[in-house]
């Protein structure tokens, strides 16, 4: 068994070649977010009566409906749907992939490659820099890169802000939309497809004293650092201030967006996982690719 690291040039290469690949979408892909948005819009108070007429919403959703009572996440209660056990692990299983999102990836979103730094506080999330007189953002999203690199589909990940921006299954008479198949999630692989990826970073053409550097060490010190960053900011945010030392300093965090995504099914915002310690570690609610690059 060969080594991530043991990789040579050519080894590396096709490796990144098939991290940095386009993905589809699967009908599968399909199902799962169709179930998860119909799930997450009960898990919201949404209701959905046993007998609804053509004037309610629901009744575009009978496809998906008897799909999640063959697979047991939905039952029928007295008088509408009632969620299964399984139907609130699967909440659960979005719940913990939501909170891995903000606590852990979302750092990624706003990568600084030239400085070797995140995003601050203070800074311009659209800042500019200029290179031979061309003007190229300062800081570029690496969290599918990053997905794809730990062996994460990054689909569940892009699904997950669609929905926190409220740009999937937010605007009224949503129920519709389910009738458009794969073709709703058409701005979901597009995101995945031209965001940066492993080769990208390679094409960057940065060097070192041993040569060209390869778009996957790169991406290795990303996310060693991010995770260094994550934890240095998780354990400030929940420093309590000495009060024999007034006078000092109070330490400056980025501030994230932690709106609760779930009603009924959320974890703690700074829960500390020993685990990431490693910072290659992938939570078991991530669903992972058939491939992953660390061995052969």
């Amino acid at each position: 068994m060969t080594r991530f690291d043991d990789l040579d040039w050519d080894q590396l290469m096709a490796v990144e070649a098939e991290q940095s690949a386009p993905l589809s979408l699967s009908d599968e892909d399909v199902k799962r977010f169709n179930a998860r948005i119909v799930l997450y819009k009960m898990d919201q108070g949404y209701q959905i009566p046993l007998l609804a007429d053509s004037q309610h919403g629901s009744s575009f959703l009978q496809d998906v409906l008897m799909e999640l009572l063959a697979d047991e996440y939905v039952v029928l209660g007295s008088q509408q749907y009632e969620l299964t056990v399984k139907g609130r692990q699967a909440l659960e299983e979005m719940a913990e992939q939501y909170h891995s999102l903000v606590n852990h990836y979302d750092i990624f979103a706003h990568v600084d490659i030239d400085n070797g730094c995140f995003l601050e506080p203070d800074d311009d999330p659209n800042a500019q820099i200029s290179i031979e007189g061309e003007m190229y953002p300062r800081f570029i999203d690496l969290r599918v890169a990053v997905m794809r690199f730990k062996g994460i589909d990054p689909f569940d990940m892009v699904f997950l802000n669609l929905l926190r921006e409220q740009r999937i299954a937010a605007k009224e008479n949503w129920e519709f939309d389910m009738a458009l198949g794969k073709a709703l999630y058409e701005e979901l692989e597009e995101i995945v497809n031209t965001a940066y990826t492993v080769s990208d970073l390679t094409a960057l053409g940065q060097t070192n004293e041993h040569g060209e550097i390869p778009g996957s060490d790169i991406l290795k010190d990303v996310i060693v650092a991010g995770n260094q960053t994550n934890q240095s900011r998780a354990l400030a945010a929940r420093a309590t201030p000495r009060h024999d030392e007034p006078s000092r300093p109070r330490i400056q965090v980025q501030v994230i967006d932690k709106r609760p995504l779930f009603t009924q099914h959320h974890y703690e915002p700074y829960t500390y996982y020993h685990d990431y310690d490693d910072p290659f570690y992938v939570e078991p609610a991530w669903r992972r690719h058939r491939y992953r690059p660390w061995f052969n």
